[in-house]
């Protein structure tokens, strides 16, 4: 006979399910305030003068003879005195140096849309570290979190039914007035990159987005999958790319950001039901876009192998995976490691990490595996704003 003892029969669930959802809410925003003492704000790490120079392209006693030329170039110093650069500060220095990469004129941003309908491809790491990475390189990032689960804003340091409202969400914006979209969209501890943050209100708005009667169709004069093209255009020109960070379902959220994306990215992890999974996953894309509504070009479409473990039986689907997705395939994967679970429970990504949490060997396995792919994407970014340089020369 079952000992109902040791499983008692629930009479309030709800109150129950609140109670341990409120406790979750005090232990998350406990963790926060350790990890971001004394000043309780999050703060991007600095490099030093070895690493600062690799970014800015130029060799330390240059930076020493810019710093002689600009006397706005002052490194800060760590606690061992050493000089420290900001990101903030190395931008300033590319910009002295020649070396800052900037988009040409005539071009638009990259509305890049991580998409995938099966959860646990690596989609949020992958959107998280492309926006940090497209930064790191002194782009103009806005990222775009479009998913209820709002894991991309706990990474830039924000707890979601803590720290937000509805209001402060893209949840109103869609379904109110697409050109509110500056007023949802926050700085973020990580220098060049803005985020539009997301909570559960995105549910409700998402049942509200699809109602006609309730969407403001009318009066707006734009489709319920119009809307998030809209919002971006009204600020597209403040950024280089924005990332969009899509829910895994194929929602009135996702319909907005494929609507709006100029390219897709979708991550795979090379395991069978992935692999299926993603097969449906472009089945029912492939449906999608024959529509006359949502026809459109694509300035690229990359298939990154994520979550990689290494092992044969991964490296057999990694190959049914390449053979099947043909050029669309991304050369880099990025590898399954515990170094991006260790830097998301410190709200945050392998990029901003100063030392390693385990071993520097799986460390610099990380950032080898996140770099390799970012640096890949940057290069595809690159020459799609090549390609539109050239046809506005034409024009």
């Amino acid at each position: 006979m079952e000992n109902t003892a040791t499983n008692p029969q629930i009479n309030d669930a709800s109150t129950l399910l609140i109670k341990y959802a409120d406790n979750g809410a005090i232990i998350l925003e406990k963790l926060r305030d350790a990890i971001t003492s004394p000043s309780k704000t999050k703060r991007l790490r600095t490099w030093g003068i070895e690493a600062a120079a690799k970014m800015i392209d130029r060799s330390g006693p240059t930076l020493k003879r810019l710093e002689a030329e600009h006397p706005d170039l002052i490194p800060l110093r760590d606690d061992a005195g050493r000089r420290a650069y900001s990101l903030e500060l190395i931008n300033r220095y590319r910009r002295y140096a020649g070396s800052l990469y900037q988009r040409p004129s005539g071009t638009r941003a990259i509305v890049c849309a991580v998409t995938n309908f099966k959860g646990g491809a690596g989609k949020t790491t992958t959107a998280v570290h492309l926006a940090q990475k497209c930064a790191l390189t002194g782009l103009r990032v806005l990222a775009i979190d479009l998913d209820p689960q709002a894991t991309m804003t706990l990474m830039f340091g924000v707890i979601p039914d803590l720290d937000l409202e509805a209001e402060d969400t893209i949840a109103s914006v869609l379904v109110q007035n697409p050109a509110d979209l500056p007023s949802v969209i926050r700085k973020t501890y990580f220098t060049g990159v803005d985020l539009v943050p997301a909570n559960l209100c995105l549910q409700d708005a998402e049942l509200q987005l699809a109602n006609v009667d309730e969407n403001n169709q009318t009066a707006l004069g734009l489709h319920a999958v119009e809307r998030l093209r809209a919002a971006i255009s009204a600020v597209e020109d403040q950024y280089d790319v924005v990332v969009l960070d899509c829910g895994p379902n194929m929602g009135t959220f996702t319909l907005n950001a494929v609507y709006a994306a100029t390219g897709l990215l979708v991550p795979i992890p090379p395991a069978m039901p992935d692999f299926g999974s993603a097969r449906q996953f472009f089945q029912s894309m492939g449906q999608l876009l024959a529509r006359p509504s949502f026809m459109k070009s694509l300035d690229f479409l990359k298939v990154l192998i994520t979550r990689h473990t290494g092992t044969s039986e991964a490296a057999d689907v990694e190959a049914l995976i390449r053979v099947n997705f043909k050029e669309s395939v991304m050369h880099a994967v990025t590898v399954e490691t515990v170094e991006i679970e260790r830097a998301s429970n410190d709200f945050g990504g392998v990029y901003e990490s100063e030392r390693s949490r385990g071993s520097k060997e799986a460390f610099a396995r990380a950032i080898t595996s996140l770099d390799s792919a970012n640096e890949e994407l940057l290069e595809v970014f690159r020459a799609t704003w090549a390609r539109q340089s050239l046809s506005s020369v034409g024009r």
